[in-house]
């Protein structure tokens, strides 16, 4: 999930499945015309059917019931440690009162097909995409890498000691889609994450994949051309 704000709300974000975590009562704080933003922003019907764990404390969320405030057939799941209320966003439209809902909605997990299937079918893509994108090749490219190095504005990195999270921020002055390659130089491990899938200016990722307590460099990946920077060390704040 990416962290993006609405309203001044902070509100983590999944921009393939379109679903949301607010933290608390932030899903009543936000507006009819952000609910509708937030839900747009989906690239397609890739919901899972498996239990869902909250993203800040990993506690299981449960389904939000006997609210009056709940609209019909509208389901909300909510952390019972930090309150924080998990959406897809059909269910997020309905609960902000927003009509022609997008497709997506928790009650639509009876229609999928089983969660193993959709892992593989997801892992099979992931490989070939990977084949045909040949990113090692890619990131041996150092031609481009001052070009784009001149495009990023502004990084920004922080983490949550307590639950090892690392917030990776950066600007652009154009849009681009983006991705950033971690290198553990301690273990020799390369990790890619994809950060916007969308041409964006402001570029969120957030994930606990990255053992701070090693020595990590990384790489920002701009457009589809390839352009990346150069290789430089992850300095958390």
């Amino acid at each position: 999930m990416n962290v993006v704000n609405f309203d001044n709300e902070i509100v983590l974000h999944c921009s393939t499945c379109g679903s949301s975590f607010f933290e608390k009562d932030g899903i009543k704080r936000i507006s009819s015309s952000s609910a509708r933003k937030i839900a747009d922003d989906a690239q397609g019907n890739y919901v899972l059917g498996n239990k869902k764990i909250c993203p800040k404390d990993q506690a299981e969320l449960s389904e939000i019931t006997g609210d009056p405030a709940l609209p019909k057939n509208t389901v909300l799941l909510e952390c019972p440690t930090c309150k924080g209320v998990f959406a897809y966003p059909d269910d997020l439209l309905k609960f902000k009162g927003v009509r022609e809902p997008s497709p997506l909605s928790a009650q639509s997990l009876r229609l999928l097909p089983a969660p193993r299937t959709i892992f593989m079918l997801s892992f099979v893509a992931i490989l070939s995409l990977a084949a045909l994108l040949n990113f090692g090749s890619i990131f041996r490219s150092v031609s481009v890498g001052s070009r784009a190095d001149g495009m990023v504005n502004k990084i920004i990195t922080a983490t949550d000691n307590n639950r090892h999270y690392l917030f990776f921020d950066f600007t652009t002055d154009i849009p681009y889609t983006s991705k950033v390659r971690f290198i553990d130089k301690t273990t020799g491990k390369e990790i890619l994450k994809n950060v916007s899938a969308e041409p964006k200016k402001v570029h969120h990722l957030i994930t606990s994949d990255i053992d701070l307590t090693h020595e990590i460099y990384y790489q920002i990946m701009l457009g589809d051309n390839g352009s990346i920077t150069s290789e430089k060390k992850l300095e958390v704040k």
